[in-house]
């Protein structure tokens, strides 16, 4: 065949190529009209948007990666499909290459979408009593053959995989003694929610806690990649949250906002969240937020995980004389969130008087006016709900891009928006309500 011949019939290989980039571009023009006709087109999106006055109006919504969920391609895959969704805030472990993943996912969703970058927040932990801050692990040698395993079955991460080492089908791990279970707990998956430590039916299943590195948290929060950082606490041990924040040392004065998270304590909580503003008070340089952590990883349990949440907000909005900050809401939120925020009137609500509440749009936003709650913080249910896409991918390269699988990215997309929309109020296809 001469040249000539060979030149004018290309290989049928490329033909194919060509017509499957020419669909996958049209889809990911369809993934960016999406975000053109939601995220961009919204009416507070027309002059650049802040986070900051997201928390003053109260529709402020952050994304919780998970203080110790570390499985950077989830992470890379979930920042950027919820960067797209319009966030304000994507919140990570304080760990350097789950930071370097979730940049790596907004870089792409801005690419992509032409998003504003929402903050990244870094979390750490001021005692090993925080359950955000441990790890389950066993020795699945020590597990019998005939267990159910129930913990597989339990576990919102799909952090734990055991296999007969006879069946020869995984190579989870190393042991060469047939007739034994190998695998265990996947440690950079598991975020310590505990489920499974009950329904061990041998109680196998122990955690193991840790505190995050002030030193290298330190060096982190100087990364101009770096926007927030966020001290989880159990409100218990006052002493030991100023020993955190006493070892950060400057490093605070580089972040636009510092968030404390704790749980409702009882009696004493709004007084030692004061204290501690008391302690943060001399070295802010940005803002201040409190996250109200009702249940803690339990959103994607069911309807009625959210209530210890709304209680709270409840409770702090009841107080005449509040704790300086901005607050918002975690432990326990999902879809239903937003529903039960309306009906006890705290949507978007400012409190002038007794009387009652009025929505932050019918009086607008200034510094010295903000919304009761400034928003929401979505774990384990806004991970589920892509975890259900992100498990379609091919397994092989580890690390797949959900960008190169476009039906993918809109099917997660869609999915976000059905969790965000609501917050921001945004004008959402059919497609994209529940």
């Amino acid at each position: 065949m001469s040249p000539a011949i060979a030149s004018s019939n290309p290989p049928t290989y490329t033909t194919s190529l060509s017509g499957e980039n020419l669909r996958r571009l049209h889809r990911l023009d369809a993934i960016k009209s999406l975000v053109n006709s939601t995220v961009r087109s919204h009416p507070l999106n027309a002059v650049q948007p802040r986070p900051i006055d997201s928390l003053r109006r109260g529709d402020w919504v952050k994304l919780i990666c998970g203080a110790s969920f570390e499985d950077a391609a989830d992470i890379r895959n979930l920042s950027l499909v919820y960067s797209l969704a319009g966030v304000d805030c994507i919140d990570c472990a304080a760990d350097e290459s789950v930071v370097n993943a979730v940049n790596d996912g907004i870089d792409a969703a801005m690419n992509i979408g032409s998003v504003e970058r929402p903050w990244v927040m870094i979390s750490v932990n001021d005692d090993k009593e925080d359950l955000h801050f441990r790890k389950a692990e066993f020795d699945p040698e020590d597990c019998p053959l005939d267990c159910s395993r129930p913990c597989e079955k339990v576990c919102p991460a799909n952090a734990i995989l055991l296999e007969n080492s006879s069946t020869g089908n995984h190579s989870l791990g190393s042991s060469d003694v047939l007739g034994r279970l190998q695998g265990g707990v996947v440690t950079e998956r598991c975020y310590g929610c505990g489920r499974c430590f009950p329904v061990c039916p041998f109680d196998k299943i122990s955690a193991k806690t840790y505190i995050r590195d002030p030193a290298a948290t330190s060096e982190l929060l100087k990364r101009n990649d770096v926007d927030a950082i966020e001290i989880h606490t159990t409100g218990r041990h006052i002493d030991l949250f100023n020993e955190l924040w006493e070892s950060l040392g400057d490093s605070i004065k580089h972040v636009k906002l510092v968030a404390v998270s704790m749980p409702d304590v009882g009696k004493s909580t709004f007084t030692t969240m004061s204290a501690m503003y008391k302690i943060m008070e001399s070295r802010l340089i940005g803002y201040n937020l409190w996250q109200l952590d009702g249940r803690p990883m339990s959103g994607d349990i069911g309807r009625g995980a959210t209530r210890e949440a709304i209680d709270f907000a409840m409770r702090l909005a009841a107080l005449p004389d509040r704790p300086h900050g901005f607050y918002q809401l975690a432990g326990g939120t999902n879809l239903h969130t937003i529903d039960s925020l309306k009906k006890v009137g705290l949507f978007k609500a400012i409190k002038f008087s007794e009387q009652g509440f009025e929505n932050t749009s019918a009086v607008g936003i200034t510094d010295s006016v903000q919304a009761l709650i400034g928003g929401v913080a979505y774990g384990g249910y806004a991970r589920k709900i892509i975890g259900r896409v992100l498990c379609k991918l091919p397994t092989q390269p580890y690390c797949m891009l959900i960008e190169d699988y476009p039906e993918h990215l809109m099917e997660a997309l869609t999915e976000a928006l059905t969790l965000v929309g609501p917050v921001k109020s945004y004008k959402l296809p059919l497609a994209c309500t529940k």
